[in-house]
């Protein structure tokens, strides 16, 4: 019996896609003459065949089964009128329900499909809020991901073509991020920091980063923005363009081999504090409170080991009245500073953390 009423359902839903295209599938339209089909034939069954006996929504209920060719009254009406109902319903009920379900069916397939290709193809809008745009790709680029997710940051990434071994938890626009309109579908105007990879993809040389950097700066200025440099002769051009923090990575790896190579088994040392991904230790800083302006360094390193935190330096401003118009990068930074120096504000200390470790200060 169960089967046959699915057999029947489907036969329906079929008729209803040959009729939905005589009424140019009109959702709205089905919808209002399925209920109407429904409500009138269970005022018709709850007057002739009930004899306004029970309530109307009991008539209701038995009118709906009857759609789907089970229930009593579908069985053995007992008056024309229910005979009539019966028939109409199980011709053109069962026609309009088709319409109805085979519309919402197309539609949702249709939106679903829409979605995973605009995914694929990155042209669909970052709706994400407080994250990080990665912009560009480069082979650095999967283990960038990789420790912004160890930091639950969620990242999107704009590039020229989607990566084969970009994480699927990425969001992936495709398109120049050095343009206004690819930013905006990237999320800029919402996202917290940008980092900018030097991609082949736009050229050899940091000009493209630095136009991306000009991009980001006039939509939205107080993106935090990282931006790597093969050139140290174009770090002025960067500057220009107000950029937070730059890195020179061709440098930066340099520097680290040439000091694994005369300490023995630093490198270990080296990729425990420097990833955050590993469940390790890892360098983090923070911002030192107005309540500790005027104490000492010494008090405020107490503090950071009693909640679990090694303090190793502190960054400070080169010109503390003018803090706010020197990038965080160009500040000064001591390492092991002598403990009965005042602090002064602002003021930002570095700790070693456990990569699981909250921001307590």
């Amino acid at each position: 019996m169960a089967g046959s009423s699915f057999i029947k359902t489907v036969k329906g839903a079929r008729r209803g896609i040959s009729f939905s295209k005589k009424i140019k599938h009109s959702l709205f339209g089905a919808i209002c003459l399925l209920l109407a089909l429904l409500l009138g034939s269970a005022l018709l069954v709850w007057w002739q065949e009930r004899n306004f006996a029970g309530s109307y929504f009991d008539a209701l209920w038995s009118v709906m089964f009857t759609l789907i060719g089970q229930g009593e009254f579908a069985a053995s009406p007992r008056t024309f009128w229910g005979r009539l109902i019966v028939f109409l319903l199980s011709v053109f009920g069962v026609a309009v329900f088709g319409v109805v379900f085979a519309e919402v069916l197309q539609r949702l397939i249709n939106s679903k499909i829409k979605t995973m290709i605009g995914e694929m193809m990155g042209i669909n809008t970052c709706k994400y809020e407080g994250h990080v745009i990665i912009c560009g790709w480069n082979g650095r680029g999967p283990y960038l991901v990789r420790e912004l997710k160890a930091t639950d940051r969620q990242v999107a990434l704009i590039a020229k073509e989607r990566p084969e071994d970009l994480d699927s938890e990425v969001f992936f626009v495709q398109g120049n991020p050095s343009e206004r309109d690819t930013l905006i579908r990237g999320g800029i105007l919402k996202a917290q920091g940008a980092i900018i990879l030097g991609d082949p993809n736009f050229g050899a040389d940091d000009s493209h980063s630095i136009l991306t950097a000009l991009a980001i700066e006039d939509l939205s200025p107080n993106v935090y923005t990282v931006m790597e440099l093969h050139n140290p002769d174009n770090e002025r051009y960067a500057r220009y363009a107000r950029v937070d923090d730059i890195l020179y990575s061709d440098s930066l790896i340099a520097d680290i081999t040439a000091m694994c190579t005369h300490n023995e088994g630093i490198s270990a040392f080296i990729r425990d504090v420097l990833s955050a991904a590993d469940n390790g230790y890892s360098f983090a800083s923070f911002d030192v409170s107005y309540d500790y302006e005027g104490r000492t360094i010494g008090e405020m390193f107490e503090y950071c080991k009693s909640e679990g935190a090694f303090p190793v330096a502190v960054i400070t401003p080169p010109d503390s009245m003018n803090a706010k118009k020197v990038p965080v990068s160009e500040w000064n930074s001591e390492v092991n500073p002598p403990a009965d120096k005042k602090i002064e504000l602002p003021m930002k200390v570095v700790c070693f953390v456990q990569d699981s470790f909250s921001d307590k200060k």
